[in-house]
C-alpha cells in the first residue's frame, strides 16, 4: 500500500507541477515574441478546455485498460507536448517562427499538454479507489489532495526560480520531471487489473449522490484559481506595495497555503478520520473565515495568516469531495468518476480567471465575496444533507444493494 500511496502521490505532483509550470511564464514569453495579451488568455483557455473535455475520456479508459498504463501514456505524452511546447516558444523567440503559423502551433502543443495531464490525474485518483474503501477512501483522497495543492502552489515558486536562467527553462524542468515519473511510476506501481466489466453502466455527472460532490469539487477550485489569479492584485492594492516585492510575498503566501493543505490532509488521515460531508462543511467553515480575514485585515501578517486559513479550508474541501464523488460509485466506475472530478478542475480553470478579474475591476473586494458566498452557500447544503439519512441506495453491477455514503454493500 505504501508504495502505491507514494508513487500516486509523485505522479499527481508531477502533473499538476507540469500544469502550474507553463502558466506564469507564458504571458512573459506572449510579450517577448511580439504577441498580444489575448493570445495569452487563449493558451491558457484552450490547455483548460481540452483538459475538461479529456478527463472523462481517460478515466473511461483507464477502467477499461488499467490504472498504470494511462498513467504511463499520460506521462510519455505530457513530455513530449511540452519538449513540443518548448520547441515552438525556442522557434519563436529566435524568429524562426512568427505571426498565425506560430500562434497556431503554440495552440495545437499547448491543447496536447492539457490532453495528456488528465490522463494522469484521473487514472491516480481512481487508482486510490480502487484500493480503499470506507473511512479508508478519505484518507487515500487527501493523499491525492496534497498533491494536487503542493503542486499549484509549487509549481509557480519553482517556476520563478528557473526563470533566472532563461524564461524557457520551467518547460526543460517540467520535460525532465515528466520523464523521472514515468520511471517511477514503471518501476514503483504495481499493475491494477482493469475493473470495467460486461454490462457495466458509465457514470453520468448528473446521478443521486455524485452531483453534490461535483459542484463542491467546481466551488473549491474556482475559489483556488480565484486566489491565484487576483491575490496579487488584492494584495497590491490593498498594501500599496512595489512590484518588486509583490511576487515574492504573494509567493510567501501561496506557499502558506501549500503548507496548510499539506497539514489538512495529514489531520486528516491520521487522526480525524471524517466522512466526506463533514469534511467538506468543516473546510467550508474555515474557508470563510480566511475570506473574511482577507476582507477586514489590512496589515501584511494577518494577509498571510488568511492565506494559511485558507490552504487548511481548500484541503479539507479537496479531500472531502474526491472521497465522496469516488464512494458515490461502484468500483467498476472509479475511473470515470475520477475523469468528472479532473473535469471539474479544468472548468474551473476556464471560468474563474475571467470571474474573478472581472468582479476585481468592477470592485476589489468583488471576488472575495463571491468565494465567501459560494462557499457558504455549499456549506449550507452539506449541513442540510447531513442531517438527512446519509449516501444513497444504488445498485452495484451484480444487482446488490450498496450505500453510497458509506462504501459497503449490504
Amino acid at each position: 500500500m505504501n508504495r502505491i500511496r507514494g508513487s500516486v502521490f509523485f505522479s499527481v505532483f508531477v502533473a499538476m507541477l507540469g500544469l502550474m509550470l507553463i502558466a506564469p511564464i507564458t504571458p512573459s514569453l506572449i510579450r517577448e515574441l511580439g504577441l498580444r495579451e489575448i493570445h495569452s488568455g487563449i493558451l491558457i483557455s484552450t490547455g483548460s478546455i481540452m483538459m475538461a473535455v479529456m478527463a472523462p475520456v481517460w478515466g473511461n479508459i483507464s477502467d477499461a485498460k488499467g490504472r498504470k498504463p494511462v498513467i504511463l501514456i499520460g506521462f510519455i505524452g505530457m513530455s513530449v507536448s511540452t519538449l513540443f511546447l518548448a520547441v515552438t516558444f525556442y522557434c519563436g523567440l529566435h524568429h524562426w517562427l512568427s505571426g498565425g503559423p506560430s500562434l497556431l502551433l503554440m495552440i495545437v502543443t499547448r491543447s496536447l499538454v492539457g490532453m495528456f495531464i488528465p490522463a494522469i490525474l484521473s487514472s491516480s485518483q481512481a487508482y486510490i479507489g480502487d484500493v480503499t474503501e470506507g473511512k479508508e477512501r478519505g484518507t487515500g483522497m487527501a493523499i491525492i489532495s496534497a498533491a494536487n495543492g503542493l503542486g499549484l502552489v509549487f509549481g509557480p515558486a519553482i517556476a520563478g526560480i528557473f526563470t533566472l536562467i532563461g524564461l524557457l527553462w520551467p518547460l526543460y524542468f517540467g520535460i525532465a520531471m515528466a520523464a523521472v515519473a514515468f520511471a517511477v511510476t514503471l518501476l514503483l506501481m504495481p499493475e491494477a487489473k482493469p475493473t470495467i466489466r460486461k454490462g457495466a453502466v458509465k457514470v453520468s455527472p448528473f446521478q443521486p449522490g455524485l452531483r453534490l460532490y461535483l459542484l463542491a469539487a467546481l466551488v473549491t477550485m474556482i475559489g483556488l484559481v480565484s486566489i491565484q489569479v487576483v491575490g496579487g492584485f488584492y494584495l497590491q492594492d490593498q498594501l500599496q506595495l512595489p512590484s518588486d516585492q509583490l511576487a515574492r510575498m504573494v509567493s510567501f503566501g501561496l506557499v502558506l497555503s501549500g503548507l496548510a493543505m499539506l497539514i489538512a490532509q495529514i489531520v486528516q488521515s491520521k487522526w480525524l478520520k471524517w466522512e466526506p460531508r463533514p469534511m467538506i462543511l468543516l473546510g467550508s467553515l474555515i474557508l470563510v473565515a480566511s475570506m473574511l480575514l482577507f476582507l477586514l485585515t489590512t496589515h501584511l501578517p494577518f494577509y498571510y495568516l488568511a492565506f494559511f486559513v485558507f490552504g487548511l479550508g481548500s484541503g479539507w474541501m479537496m479531500t472531502g469531495f474526491m472521497a465522496g464523488a469516488s464512494l458515490s460509485v461502484s468500483n467498476e466506475q472509479q475511473g470515470g468518476v475520477a475523469g468528472l472530478v479532473a473535469a471539474m478542475q479544468g472548468i474551473s480553470a476556464i471560468i474563474a480567471p475571467i470571474l474573478s478579474t472581472t468582479l476585481y475591476q468592477a470592485n476589489r473586494y468583488s471576488p472575495m465575496v463571491m468565494i465567501t458566498v459560494l462557499t457558504a452557500l455549499l456549506g449550507a447544503v452539506m449541513l442540510v444533507r447531513s442531517r438527512k439519512r446519509p449516501g444513497h441506495v444504488a445498485m452495484d453491477l451484480e444487482g446488490k444493494e450498496f450505500h453510497a455514503g458509506s462504501g459497503g454493500a449490504n
